[in-house]
């Protein structure tokens, strides 16, 4: 047998394996800031591994976190068990997700290797990272100069810088209060437009 025939036949092979043993997803969710050691999940029993009878194996079964080197994981697994726990590593959701839409998905991917080879199985694992309000709203400055004429109109508008909120929907920031105005006879009112994330001040005079 030539080297080609014999690299055709071990490609046929591989993709006879990986075909048969399939690759498998699963899906978790998880809320950022999580501390050490909280029990996500359980591979043996989430995908029907407990079937496989464990006195056919020559070698027990396996679980292996796969990912890069120097990459520091946000979970780990339990080698003999299948367990899922969070690690010291913090989960933030907004350093894992910067470039995402407010509105969109954040999710944590990471892959497991199940063995011996006999029974072997690649497994993706996607983590949908939850928000909490863990950040505070923040203004581009922290005085904000507005020049309103002496002449304007009832009802004048005038735009006002949104403040950046990292977290989303009912974290992030829901509404603008002016707590203190200094004028007689003026009353000021804030809009905010939550679809267009912008604000607006209104002038009214009495």
């Amino acid at each position: 047998m030539d080297l080609l025939s014999g690299t055709y036949i071990f490609a046929v092979l591989l993709a006879c394996v990986v075909f048969q043993s399939g690759a498998q997803e699963k899906n978790y969710s998880i809320r950022e800031e999580m501390p050490e050691n909280v029990l996500i999940g359980d591979l043996l029993k989430d995908l029907n591994l407990s079937l496989i009878g464990h006195k056919s194996l020559k070698i027990p079964m396996k679980f292996k976190l796969v990912y890069k080197t120097g990459e520091v994981p946000l979970i780990r697994i339990e080698e003999g068990t299948g367990e899922i726990f969070t690690t010291g590593a913090r989960i933030d959701r907004e350093k894992l997700c910067t470039g995402i839409l407010l509105d969109g998905h954040c999710f944590y991917e990471v892959e497991v290797a199940v063995l011996p080879d006999e029974i072997f199985r690649l497994v993706k694992i996607r983590f949908l990272i939850e928000d909490i309000n863990d950040n505070a709203p923040l203004f581009p400055a922290t005085v904000i100069n507005i020049s309103i004429p002496e002449n304007s109109a009832i009802n004048s508008r005038f735009a006002l810088p949104a403040a950046i909120d990292p977290d989303i929907g009912i974290n992030g920031v829901q509404n603008y209060q002016l707590i203190k105005v200094r004028f007689k006879n003026i009353l000021l009112e804030i809009i905010h437009f939550l679809k267009t994330k912008r604000m607006v001040l209104v002038y009214f005079k009495f």
